[in-house]
């Protein structure tokens, strides 16, 4: 850094030598522009390594504003055979012979001029470097000179292109729109980008050529350049590959997959290139039909709003391309949002707004086919016709989306391709020439309201975590699911008073429907659980970081779940969220859908244990449900987003789940996990989480009682997260039920995870005879012996009122006889010597061993 004086304005100069890195090498690499801040200061199309003049200190207002930048650049597009030249080496205490070569980073090298010779002058060397950088600012002659009067430095920034390499070269880049100052700019081919990601050895996966279907790869790289389809994007190491091809095929909207029938990766567009006439026909001869459904009015969007990169900026922009039949017909804009940050310039980002828009606006079927093994070779992206008179369909155009082969058939789950809609066929029924969608609107079947947890209303009131709510405000969490296809959205209607003490019904807002289904299997209680498919799901389906709402009730007998992952073997959730915990669920209950950014919270603040009243006004295409038609809906409001939030990770002598065999125990061991309301504000824990501070205050009470609920034993003020429970505090029980429950200021928490024991009852480890016709047993863990033992006569003895079945008996000596227990019932008995003993049922004592013990 220098300094000096220029008048009364005191100037400061800063220089200073960098070396920036910018990408992994590959054949063809160009810089074509370097920026310091938003401004351009070289511009060029160098293959090769070299080194650049620069010379403009003007850049930023100059000596009297913020300067400029001059000095040298040093372009290394680190190839094989690169040398660091002998200047570089030099900045890092090496020579050209020491110093590595950089190779495989492609970067560049910002110096002054000092000592900037290179005695071999290899073939890069430009002359007149020095001589044009010589004259003020004289004091970028050991670094680069960066500017002057701010001492904070801007971004680097440069613009590289290299065009994929594997294809036909010629259509490897396309041409795209100038710049605003002419330069030429282009993007590359997606099929090419595909190509090499597969068959790259350093950075990809390294498949061989021949295992490439490559004249696909062509045709479909030939197609994207006739429609100029092509994308600037960079792949990150931190990026799995797949992945990175997965994003490709969703911007040029694509398919690659292995060919079943050749073994080969296969690149396959979606377009509308077929032959209607010569695509395979499915129809009640050759498959079963099932799931077949349209979307609903709630699912449709108008408006598409596509998110993509300025090439000469870098910078995001968006268009936005709209149905207005569709805005007209919803009576308002639906809007959806697609981000493309592939694609580089403003045309091509209306042009697959267009295409975007034209599949969401579209009431698009979807079904699933159970065919003959005659589709066997169909794979995923293929195209057929469905024909289905039960449905009145005659011929509709269907894209394959994913293919599952069983032994004798193949299962196919479709979707109507939006490049068929004009061919798209339907048998007319012969009593009517057409039949109305719409339906009437009824009442409401599918709905939960209750109290909104502390996460939802904190964050509907805008707070920054629970504790700021003020007792006893809360909200009321009102949760609909739609009763059929055509049910559109609802008004919310209940009691609000004016400020004369009036009081009316008005409608609070207009909302949309959440998704939601009916279990048709029983969900386990667990930590997490898949579910591998949504059996009769009606509305938006589930995303990662959804909330999942099940059962229907009082909201102590509901369960939150969130929505952790959706991949392909269906959806990953979390368990007994928030303030609830894991339950079991029968065949038949109902879960609701609630994205995060929902809003199922009525903000109208209402006080703990208030009786609201609420109607639902619901709305399909047919019209909207009156109010005198419309039930009411009563709901008591607690105090619920004040209670402390469950333990979590319950688990008594470490099971978790399911019941608890303690019957080798002489206690219980109970462990759990604190939770914390106001941590959990803008982050929900699992079930499994590790252990958190409660709130202040907060402790644990441990509960030990009879299956009916009536209390045994109550361990209360627990500050840590084990309680060990004597099995003498609990004599005599054969089960018992055991719970952890959080406390606050003499609140306890709204649920409580509850586990079954199952405790040792009546048993004896030894019988002994102490005389003729007697027996007496020893040595129990509980405090009742057998009632009574006698011989039956030679070789046969009975002991009653046990509740384990003697499993051996063994000859100790003259006149003694053990027993051992057992869990299990034998059946049998016998004497490995001389003489027998069998075993025979409870009824008879004649000449056998009674093995019916009770």
């Amino acid at each position: 850094m220098g300094s000096k004086s220029e008048g009364k304005i005191e100037i400061h100069e800063y220089t200073m030598s960098l070396h920036v890195g910018i990408c992994a090498y590959g054949e063809g690499l160009q810089l074509v522009a370097v920026k310091y801040g938003d401004k351009e200061f070289w511009r060029g199309a160098a293959a090769d390594q070299g080194v650049f003049s620069i010379n403009k200190t003007n850049l930023f207002g100059g000596l009297k504003k913020e300067g400029g930048v001059k000095g040298l650049l040093w372009w290394l597009p680190g190839k094989p055979d690169q040398v660091m030249p002998e200047t570089l080496a030099k900045k890092l205490g090496l020579t050209s012979a020491t110093c590595p070569g950089f190779r495989g980073l492609s970067s560049f090298f910002l110096t002054g001029t000092k000592a900037a010779a290179e005695p071999s002058n290899p073939s890069w060397w430009s002359s007149g470097i020095l001589a044009a950088l010589m004259g003020s600012p004289g004091n970028n002659a050991a670094g680069f000179y960066l500017g002057a009067n701010n001492p904070y430095s801007r971004p680097l920034v440069a613009r590289v292109r290299r065009p994929s390499v594997g294809l036909n070269p010629a259509i490897a880049m396309i041409r795209i729109p100038d710049d605003s100052n002419g330069n030429q700019q282009f993007a590359s081919n997606g099929a090419h980008m595909i190509y090499e990601c597969l068959t790259n050895t350093d950075w990809g996966m390294g498949e061989l050529p021949s295992a490439i279907n490559k004249p696909a790869f062509e045709a479909a790289a030939q197609t994207l350049y006739d429609e100029g389809m092509c994308l600037n994007m960079t792949w990150m190491r931190q990026t799995e590959v797949g992945k990175f091809i997965g994003e490709i095929l969703t911007h040029i909207r694509g398919a690659a997959f292995v060919d079943p029938s050749t073994g080969l990766h296969t690149l396959k567009l979606l377009r509308g290139d077929y032959d209607i006439d010569t695509l395979p026909v499915i129809d009640p001869s050759n498959a079963k039909l099932s799931s077949f459904k349209r979307k609903t009015w709630g699912d449709i969007s108008n408006e598409v709003v596509v998110t993509y990169t300025n090439a000469e900026t870098g910078k995001e922009a968006s268009v936005t391309s709209q149905d207005l039949a569709g805005v007209a017909a919803e009576g308002g804009v639906v809007s959806s949002g697609q981000n493309y940050y592939g694609i580089p310039h403003e045309a091509l980002a209306i042009k697959v707004a267009d295409r975007d828009l034209a599949t969401m606006v579209n009431p698009i079927a979807t079904c699933t086919a159970t065919v003959t093994r005659e589709f066997y070779k169909t794979v995923s992206s293929d195209v057929v016709i469905l024909s289905w008179p039960e449905r009145n369909i005659d011929q509709i155009v269907f894209r394959v989306s994913e293919v599952t082969k069983g032994e004798n058939t193949v299962e196919l789950s479709l979707y109507e391709d939006i490049f068929g809609l004009d061919s798209a066929s339907y048998l007319t029924p012969g009593d009517s020439g057409w039949v109305n969608p719409s339906i009437p609107p009824s009442p409401a079947t599918y709905y939960q309201f209750g109290t909104a947890p502390a996460f939802m209303a904190a964050a509907v009131l805008g707070l920054n975590d629970p504790s700021e709510l003020v007792y006893p405000e809360v909200l009321s969490a009102v949760t609909v699911g739609a009763d059929s296809d055509d049910d559109v959205n609802f008004d919310l209607v209940s009691n609000v008073t004016d400020v004369n003490g009036t009081p009316s019904q008005e409608a609070l807002g207009t909302s949309p429907y959440n998704g939601t289904w009916a279990f048709l299997t029983a969900l386990p209680a667990e930590a997490e659980s898949v579910l591998a498919t949504l059996p009769g799901l009606r509305g938006s389906e589930p995303v990662a970081g959804d909330f999942v709402l099940i059962g229907t009730g009082p909201d102590e007998y509901t369960e939150i779940a969130t929505v952790q992952a959706v991949d392909e073997d269906g959806y990953h959730l979390n368990r007994g969220m928030l303030d609830t915990i894991p339950r079991t669920w029968p065949i038949g209950t109902r879960a609701f859908v609630i994205p995060a950014s929902a809003l199922v919270v009525d903000q109208t603040v209402r006080s703990a244990f208030e009786d609201a009243s609420y109607w639902l006004l619901t709305r399909t295409t047919a019209g909207q449900l009156e109010l005198e038609d419309a039930p009411q809906i009563n709901v008591t409001l607690s105090d619920r987003p004040y209670l402390p939030n469950r333990p979590a990770d319950v688990k008594v002598n470490g099971v978790g789940f399911g019941d608890v065999d303690a019957n080798a125990a002489t206690e219980l061991t109970v462990t759990w996990a604190n939770r914390n309301r106001i941590l959990e504000s803008t982050q929900a824990l699992k079930w499994t989480d590790a252990n958190v501070a409660g709130e202040a205050g907060q402790t644990s009470k441990v509960i030990v009682s009879k299956l009916d609920g009536t209390p045994l034993q109550t361990y209360a003020g627990i500050t840590g997260t084990t309680k060990v429970v004597p099995l003498t505090d609990v004599p005599g029980q054969k089960r018992v039920l055991v719970s952890v429950v959080a406390e606050k200021d003499s609140n306890e928490s709204l649920q409580a995870f509850e586990l079954m024991a199952k405790l040792i009852t009546r048993f004896f480890t030894s019988a002994t005879m102490v005389g003729v016709g007697s027996m007496s047993a020893a040595g129990s863990k509980r405090p009742r012996l057998t009632r009574n033992a006698l011989f039956m006569g030679a070789g046969g003895v009975a002991a009653g009122y046990t509740v384990r079945r003697i499993s051996a008996l063994t000859f100790t000596g003259t006149g003694s006889l053990s027993a051992n227990y057992t869990k299990k019932i034998r059946r049998s008995a016998s004497f490995a010597g001389v003489g027998s003993l069998r075993a025979i049922s409870a009824r008879g004592f004649t000449s056998g061993f009674d093995a019916g013990f009770r």
